[in-house]
């Protein structure tokens, strides 16, 4: 495991966030390093609308503990700034915007966990699809931060993926609090391909800005809503906000077994 220097909630977040924290020696091949900044909302929604996007043989159950305890769903945000590949040689496009959902998945029968990517909808160009669950689609954002140099700031943050004449909204404003800096690994499974997966290891600067298990409000105002066709079983009402992230920094490298 790579050093770290963050609280106790911040190291299991880090360890659940993506997938399980491992570091067994074995070959692995570098694909490339990405530099973004997310927001990630931790949502309890319908285990069969979560079922839904889940592949045969894996059943979704929430996160057992830490900020994101309950969640059965994970809805990323992604900004991506810089993507490069594995010669350090920017992408072209060199930056995208996408929403991730993601997912804990329990193995029907055994004891496997794994986190799988279920969804993304991203302005990637095709042919970019490591998981083979990308929507094509336009992602926009606007975000702003003021205040003193030394202590909460006002974070203004406004996401809309648009999909023909549908769309999902997120805004997010709020004070920000005390950022860790945290470094982990973890591996992410693709819902439509189990047996593929990407290993990540990445540093994040983190800001838990509302969680329901640590006890933590909100300080400000969010609102989540979508009328895309697909998510609307999600979506329905009856889904529960557990948690909010706010990573205005990840520095990401991406290895194939």
């Amino acid at each position: 495991m790579r050093n770290s220097i963050l609280g106790p909630a911040v190291v299991l977040l880090a360890v659940v966030v993506l997938g399980t924290s491992w570091s067994a020696a074995r070959a692995e091949t570098f694909a490339g390093t990405n530099v973004d900044s997310r927001v990630i909302v931790g949502v309890k929604a319908d285990p069969a609308a979560v079922q839904a996007f889940m592949p045969d043989g894996w059943a979704p159950i929430g996160f057992p503990r830490g900020p994101l305890k309950d969640a059965n769903l994970l809805v990323s945000f992604v900004d991506g700034m810089l993507m490069l590949d594995a010669q350090g040689k920017a992408l072209d496009p060199a930056s995208r915007r996408a929403v991730v959902f993601l997912g804990l998945g329990k193995q029907v029968d055994g004891d496997g966990v794994r986190i799988f990517v279920l969804r993304t909808y991203s302005t990637e160009p095709p042919g970019t699809d490591p998981y083979g669950v990308n929507v094509p689609a336009d992602v926009s954002r606007t975000t702003s931060i003021s205040g003193p140099a030394d202590g909460g700031r006002t974070s203004l943050d406004s996401w809309k993926l648009t999909l023909g004449d549908d769309a999902l909204e997120m805004t997010l404003n709020h004070t920000t609090g005390n950022r860790v800096w945290s470094a982990s690994e973890a591996k992410s499974f693709s819902a439509a391909n189990p047996d593929f997966y990407r290993i990540y290891r990445y540093d994040s600067l983190t800001d838990v800005v509302m969680s329901g298990a640590m006890g933590k409000p909100l300080t400000g105002t969010y609102a989540l809503s979508s009328s895309i066709a697909d998510l609307a079983a999600i979506f329905d009402g009856s889904e529960e906000t557990v948690a909010i992230l706010d990573i205005p920094v990840r520095v990401r490298e991406i290895f194939l077994p």
